[in-house]
């Protein structure tokens, strides 16, 4: 049987490098966000104040034979008229800083209503409020017909 010994291999001083220790930079991203100023403070309470009172004109906006379903706190709310195109639907929801989105939606037959009303969010959030939606457009798809 053959030993083979391999030799010893050492590094060369100039091999090894000692590492300096590394201070990570601190970007200004990486710092806690600056207070916001007086005058977006005022801007966000004016915005909250005005989502409060949309409340009041939503109801003036209600013909008659049309359904506004909302839920407790009214941040998602949901205005339903029947048409001779079929079930017109606004969904609008609102958020807490003032922003609002508002998505118009038309459904021809309860089919096409209830594919969306498979995907819709709210189903999980607002059962109640669910349920109530899906009777108030399968009765007004049903006047349609």
């Amino acid at each position: 049987m053959n030993n083979l010994q391999l030799p010893e291999v050492t590094p060369s001083a100039s091999a090894v490098v000692p590492r300096r220790s590394v201070k990570r930079r601190i970007d200004p991203i990486d710092a806690l966000a600056r207070p916001l100023g007086s005058k977006r403070l005022a801007l966000i309470a004016k915005r909250t104040n005005a989502a409060a009172s949309t409340s009041d004109r939503n109801a003036v906006r209600i013909a008659a034979g049309d359904t506004l379903l909302a839920n407790l706190d009214g941040t998602v709310t949901f205005l339903l008229r029947a048409t001779s195109y079929g079930l017109l639907m606004e969904r609008t929801q609102r958020q807490a800083s003032g922003m609002r989105l508002v998505q118009t939606m038309v459904f021809h037959d309860v089919k096409s209503f209830d594919h969306w009303c498979a995907v819709e969010p709210l189903r999980f959030d607002d059962g109640l409020l669910f349920s109530k939606l899906g009777r108030a457009g399968h009765a007004a798809l049903a006047i349609h017909v």
